[in-house]
């Protein structure tokens, strides 16, 4: 079917079906289809006017954020119907955002038929039946996050193949993930990419000793040296996703490196500051999408938050399904030093989750001013008193780093606000105070 087609249905759907997007299309023609004509909607706006976003008028916010904050649920349908993934965000409220069976359908056809024979011809078919097909996914658990999320799925409607698929966390401290993933031997590992690079260091250290016959990348941008080295320290290729809680599996990259935007099912459009088109080859201020399988919360021209570059040539592979770079987060893996006097790799991405799981943190910035010494500014919700706000944060940071052998770093409160960066706007959450790495990271 065009997507075009697709678009003037949704639209009608969510006329007729949402009291949020009637009252906000009210002045427009009752047969309006083009999407440039719509008004953009954000997150913060959806998730204020949960209640009449939805279509399913029993899918209340309070029934799906009781849903998301009990652990035991991940892996089971909201009202037995709905996939739910929660982001942290940092608005003291999980952001919830659901998916019926018919958009989840999608998602499933989509991987089969454009990204499972892709991998399947990248991979090494002798090393993945020599590690029995196992698969080794790490990534950050303990809440209803996307990949945490569709793995339990898996797991819960596939129960004979949970012995070869196993999720890791990476909160877990560095010797012991190693250890495990030694005793796993995956044939395919899949992680982010700071995560991997992290991995690939103890790969050629010797400490970490698998083979996989592919390496999975995802929920970040994945640059070209970081994919090299990856690749050389497994010796296998890596393969790159873009995907959502909006939308999993927005693009999937080709054979030469591409992401390509499955645009039958999900539109894209990289916008300015404004909401104005930019040019291919010109990186976004922010990105518009629209999921065309959804119905239960429809989203139409939502700004996602990404960054993203349409690619203006055509790619090599062929395919007519358009290519774009999404520029990611470009936040610093910092390294710390352990009471033994070694340095420590710690993400980003995990420093975050710790971060933005503290009910009541609106904004933040973290530093690193020294080899054991954080600084965090912080901004608290309305509503939240900033003093224990701030008490607990400082504890659950300290709580963490301690589980990863860094008990002697001190995480400090700055004086400061977070402050974003006045060439581009862009809030960067993760960096090393003046730039300057300590020696020997």
């Amino acid at each position: 079917m065009d997507p075009r087609v697709r678009l003037a249905r949704l639209i009608d759907f969510a006329r007729r079906r949402s009291a949020y997007y009637r009252d906000l299309y009210a002045a427009l023609p009752a047969d309006a289809a083009d999407l440039k004509a719509l008004p953009p909607v954000t997150k913060e706006g959806l998730m204020a006017n949960f209640d009449s976003w939805t279509t399913d008028a029993v899918a209340t916010r309070e029934s799906a954020e009781a849903f998301v904050a009990d652990p035991s649920s991940i892996g089971r349908l909201f009202l037995d119907r709905y996939v739910a993934f929660a982001t942290s965000g940092t608005t003291g409220r999980p952001a919830v955002f659901l998916h019926d069976k018919d958009a989840l359908r999608v998602y499933i056809r989509l991987a089969l038929w454009r990204r499972l024979p892709s991998l399947i011809r990248a991979g090494s078919l002798r090393t993945f039946l020599v590690n029995r097909a196992r698969t080794a996914t790490i990534i950050t658990t303990g809440g209803h996050f996307t990949s945490s999320v569709i793995e339990a799925l898996f797991r819960s409607r596939f129960p004979g193949l949970s012995g070869r698929n196993r999720v890791f966390s990476l909160l877990d401290p560095l010797p012991e993930l190693v250890r495990e993933l030694n005793d796993f031997r995956p044939a395919i590992l899949g992680s982010y990419p700071t995560a991997l690079a992290i991995l690939a260091e103890e790969q050629e250290a010797g400490r970490l000793r698998i083979r996989p016959a592919l390496a999975l990348s995802g929920a970040e941008r994945l640059s070209p040296p970081v994919a090299r080295r990856i690749a050389a320290a497994f010796r296998c290729p890596v393969r790159d996703t873009y995907a959502a809680s909006e939308f999993p599996g927005i693009a999937f990259d080709c054979r030469h490196g591409r992401l390509h935007v499955n645009s039958d099912w999900v539109m894209l459009e990289p916008v300015d500051a404004e909401y104005r088109p930019v040019p291919p080859g010109v990186p976004s201020s922010t990105t518009l999408l629209t999921n065309l399988a959804n119905r239960v919360q429809p989203l139409l021209r939502y700004d996602l938050g990404d960054s993203v570059t349409e690619l203006p040539s055509p790619c090599p592979c062929g395919s007519r399904l358009p290519s774009v770079r999404p520029e990611g987060r470009h936040d610093e893996i910092l390294f710390l030093e352990s009471p033994e006097g070694s340095l420590k790799p710690v993400l980003p991405l995990i420093l975050a989750t710790v971060i933005e799981e503290t009910p009541g943190v609106r904004s933040y910035q973290m530093m690193q001013a020294g080899k054991r010494l954080l600084r965090l500014r912080v901004d608290e919700a309305p509503g939240h008193d900033r003093r224990p706000l701030c008490e607990e944060l400082l504890r659950r940071l300290r709580d963490y780093l301690s589980t990863q052998g860094l008990s002697t770093v001190t995480v400090e409160l700055s004086g400061e606000r977070p402050r974003r960066n006045t060439a581009g706007g862009k809030l960067r959450q993760f960096f090393v105070e003046g730039g300057n790495r300590p020696s020997g990271s």
